[in-house]
């Protein structure tokens, strides 16, 4: 597919926004993860889909380099726990801001599978269809 800005989009999944959803991310490593001030904590979720996801940050992260990444979901109990690394960073236009890029490389099976059920969730909501077969959509009065 190509995007608006003529680039290629690669992504391997469907991509998705979820409201309210928020990241905080921390440098992958013994040293790092004993030191709080490394954690970056509010970080807004553009997108993301089970391959990836896209959020906001303060400062540029370069590709390449892996980070532990917490996504916080307002509707799941517990929040998603990953490792992602960074494929692209690009700085925003007149701000300090930064959209970051990463692929998901690793998780534990429940958070690859609250992944997939997202995934699954979300493309039922965005096609307005029930998850029963067969079903018919109520029209709200």
């Amino acid at each position: 597919m190509i995007m608006a800005d003529n680039r290629v989009d690669r992504r391997k999944h469907e991509r998705f926004s979820i409201k309210q959803a928020t990241v905080a991310y921390k440098p992958v490593g013994l040293l790092s993860s004993m030191n709080k001030k490394n954690q970056v904590e509010g970080n807004v979720l553009v997108n993301m889909g089970q391959g990836g996801a896209q959020f906001t940050c303060p400062k540029r992260l370069m590709p390449g380099e892996k980070y532990n990444i917490n996504i916080a979901i307002p509707a799941f109990i517990s929040s998603l726990n990953l490792t992602g690394k960074v494929i692209w960073c690009r700085k925003f236009a007149n701000t300090r801001m930064f959209r970051v890029g990463v692929e998901f490389v690793k998780a534990d099976k429940k958070t690859w599978r609250n992944v997939e059920t997202l995934c699954r969730d979300v493309y039922f909501r965005s096609q307005g269809q029930s998850k029963t077969p067969g079903a018919k959509r109520k029209r709200a009065i």
